[in-house]
């Protein structure tokens, strides 16, 4: 007789993936392999979903089934709480976890919870967290420390291609910021202050050759921006706090979507990251190696702060400018909602240059031949609009160079308050709460197939009539026009299956 054992949450991952990259092997096999029966396999499948979701929770891959508790609200609190001490470093004890796993009980109206040790043992248990010492900030640093560790990165990159070597950093961005306001938001930090609605984190990842940009992360204040009414498809990712700050639990759940991402393309990358508070906590990861830059090094050692970011937030305000300008033709006042600002992130991040890219890198020892690309870093800060809002803003004293660099110094990362702590938590619990979101709710039209169909055929003869059109935005044109087809073909297969069933 078969002995009965619970598989936990990681053996059901590795089972997941046998399943995935099995080959020629049948399921059954598989099974069989593992020692499951099949009807066993078949529901560790049909969960998947919430299997993999519930394998990114620190300490969830050990578990054999997901602990439900009575007060999870507060304990959701608390493992926030308790993330960001871990992130500063903070000491945790028995007594101060009670106290403050009181004081949300408390502030949630629970007047029957009791903060007991089988209450604490069995929180760290559904936890599943650990209290360690991780990385920090230290000093400033000399040039001595950026050459040494130029050294240490012909060591750490010389088993990767240049095509698996990758940075990633964020970036504080007011997406809503017009030109006149330029030296208004310029000294604004941004760690809460009077302008912090109209700001967004941006998460940028890139080779160092720029083959392979990975898809934005967008960080907003609102869990659902009424501006993606009616959106199915994002042209970047998208998550929210209330203060659209870049955390720990956040930068995990990056991480294990970038490892997919890399296990399905069979690559296995090294990943260079600065060591800010929410890079501290690292889960584990099977295709991404994770190393840190020096502290306090990144101006000089990180890519991405070398031109690259600079790069792409002069491509943004040109786009900005140039969405005023046709505004103002068509008499209309110019608004620019979250899901406006990912449009143009998305062209922005797309239109930067592999070349400049290549220099950044070169410029912080990742590239160590002499070949150099004429294109300089951080390039092309010029525009020619901006003369011509002169008219409509009074812009004295400001130049372009000032509206590409006013969020310079914005803050990406900070540690939330209890009042945060718990706002976030009711939000979760209850999503119609979106108080951070004061857009207008516009409902947008829905496109017929016929009138998609139709917008292409007139692109098309709008590029055609250019000269010395790439090939690349022929190309272009070919996918969106298979991609109408496809999705026009899968409607006439549900209205025929519809028919069917018609009395």
């Amino acid at each position: 007789m078969r002995k009965c054992s619970a598989l936990s949450v990681a053996q059901k991952v590795s089972i997941l993936e046998a399943v995935k990259n099995r080959g020629a092997k049948t399921k059954e096999q598989i099974a069989k392999e593992f020692g499951i029966p099949p009807s066993t396999l078949s529901t560790i499948l049909k969960n998947e979903e919430k299997i993999l979701e519930l394998s990114k929770s620190d300490g969830a891959r050990g578990c054999k089934r997901k602990r439900e508790s009575e007060f999870s609200d507060v304990e959701e609190c608390l493992v926030v709480w308790i993330k960001q001490c871990r992130d500063k470093n903070v000491s945790i004890d028995g007594a101060l976890l009670k106290e403050k796993a009181t004081f949300f009980a408390e502030s949630r109206g629970h007047a029957n919870f009791r903060a007991s040790n089988g209450w604490m043992a069995n929180f760290k248990k559904r936890s599943g967290l650990t209290f360690k010492k991780v990385c920090g900030e230290s000093a400033s640093v000399d040039d001595g420390i950026c050459i040494s560790w130029k050294g240490e990165l012909r060591n750490l990159i010389a088993s990767y291609s240049p095509d698996n070597v990758f940075n990633a950093d964020e970036t504080g961005l007011f997406f809503k910021c017009m030109p006149d306001k330029t030296l208004t938001f310029k000294e604004e930090k941004c760690h809460g202050g009077k302008h912090s609605k109209e700001r967004i984190t941006v998460l940028l990842a890139v080779n160092s050759t720029g083959t392979y940009k990975v898809k934005p992360l967008i960080l907003g204040k609102s869990k659902k921006p009424r501006c993606f009414a009616g959106c199915k498809s994002l042209p970047t990712d998208y998550d929210s706090n209330r203060k659209a700050w870049m955390t720990s639990s956040l930068f995990c759940n990056w991480l294990h979507k970038l490892d997919k991402q890399m296990i399905s393309e069979k690559r296995n990358i090294l990943l260079l990251i600065d060591n800010c508070t929410a890079h501290n906590v690292i889960p584990p990861l099977q295709a991404v190696r994770v190393e840190f830059l020096p502290p306090n090094t990144t101006s000089k050692l990180q890519p991405l702060d070398r031109g690259i970011i600079k790069n792409l937030k002069t491509l943004y305000r040109k786009e900005v400018v140039r969405r005023i300008l046709s505004d103002i033709e068509s008499g209309v006042t110019t608004n620019i909602t979250v899901l406006d600002a990912m449009r143009m992130i998305d062209k922005s991040w797309r239109n930067v240059k592999q070349s400049t890219i290549r220099n950044c890198f070169k410029s912080c020892g990742f590239i160590s031949d002499d070949s150099s690309d004429s294109e300089p870093t951080g390039e092309d800060n010029e525009l020619a609009e901006w003369d011509s809002l002169g008219t409509h803003f009074m812009l004295e004293g400001c130049s372009f160079e000032d509206f590409v660099a006013i969020d310079n110094e914005v803050a990406v990362t900070g540690l939330l308050s209890d009042e945060d702590i718990l706002a976030s938590v009711s939000a979760d619990n209850n999503e119609e709460i979106d108080e951070e979101d004061d857009e207008p709710l516009v409902t947008k039209p829905v496109v017929p197939n016929k009138q998609a169909k139709s917008i292409l055929t007139t692109l098309r003869d709008f590029v055609e009539q250019l000269p010395n059109v790439s090939d690349d935005v022929f190309s272009a044109l070919v996918t969106l026009e298979n991609e109408v087809d496809r999705h026009r073909l899968q409607h006439l297969q549900q209205s025929r299956i519809t028919q069917f069933f018609k009395i």
